[in-house]
């Protein structure tokens, strides 16, 4: 960047010694000093281009080697430590209407397929939030269950899917 503002304030001033001396240079000798300056341009292009180079060059040999990754805890195991256990609740509050609370071991991915098996299965959510600690992740959401299943039924159902997770 510092190069090329270098280069374009070199040229202002070359515009404007030119336009200055235009009265006393003949042709030959302005375009002989245009040629001039195109050359010392041309070696700072080149001169940068080394650089660039060598630059490429020195940061593929100084690559690190990539820090292996840090073993993922495992989930389960963390959420016994804590005394978190997988858990459903399923409340039914008006009618076709449940509040579900979901306790699972944290994985990646688990989120992803909870909610499609949920949609799956003829689950509607709203306002569905999701919390994690300690390995663990709760999932809390109301919405419909499309074939209304009693509500053990729909727990042993949630129970099957975080089970598949």
């Amino acid at each position: 960047m510092q190069s090329w503002t270098k280069t374009s304030t070199g040229l202002k001033h070359w515009r404007m010694f030119t336009f200055i001396c235009s009265s006393w240079m003949n042709k030959a000798t302005i375009v002989d000093d245009a040629i001039t300056y195109i050359y010392e341009l041309q070696k700072e292009v080149n001169m940068l281009q080394e650089q660039l180079f060598e630059m490429e060059a020195l940061s593929s040999l100084e690559v690190p080697e990539p820090k292996p990754r840090k073993e993922e805890t495992d989930a389960a195991e963390e959420m016994k430590k804590s005394g978190i256990q997988a858990d459903v609740s399923v409340t039914q509050i008006d009618g076709d209407k449940l509040w579900i609370k979901v306790v699972f071991a944290k994985k990646r991915g688990g989120f992803t397929k909870l909610i499609e098996a949920m949609t799956e299965f003829g689950f509607e959510l709203n306002d569905t939030s999701v919390t994690t600690s300690n390995g663990a992740m709760l999932v809390s959401s109301w919405g419909f269950h499309c074939n209304t299943l009693p509500v053990e039924q729909t727990r042993e159902l949630m129970l099957d899917i975080i089970n598949g997770i």
